[in-house]
């Protein structure tokens, strides 16, 4: 994530940085949301996650379900916000 300097702070550098990723997430989310609930799919995610540069092997998108899913496979913004985080941290 932005906050480069280790000063537990954000700047407003690095504020303007991740405000603009939020934004950026919250089009693709609402791209996505197909049905406009509120939330998206384990399909819808698969789509989501292409538009924001992830193609992901089947394997590691059944892992992300598991681990950032609701019982019903839907991901919230939230987790939606948390998955792409993790995944940005990944690559």
């Amino acid at each position: 994530l932005p906050q480069k300097d280790g000063n537990g702070k954000l700047g407003l550098v690095e504020f303007n940085i991740l405000w603009n990723r939020i934004r950026n997430y919250l089009s693709i989310f609402r791209k996505f949301d197909l049905d406009k609930s509120g939330s998206i799919s384990a399909y819808e995610l698969r789509l989501a996650l292409e538009a924001a540069g992830y193609r992901l092997n089947k394997k590691l998108h059944e892992l992300l379900i598991t681990r950032y899913a609701e019982p019903d496979l839907a991901l919230d913004f939230d987790s939606f916000v948390c998955c792409l985080v993790r995944l940005e941290t990944m690559f």
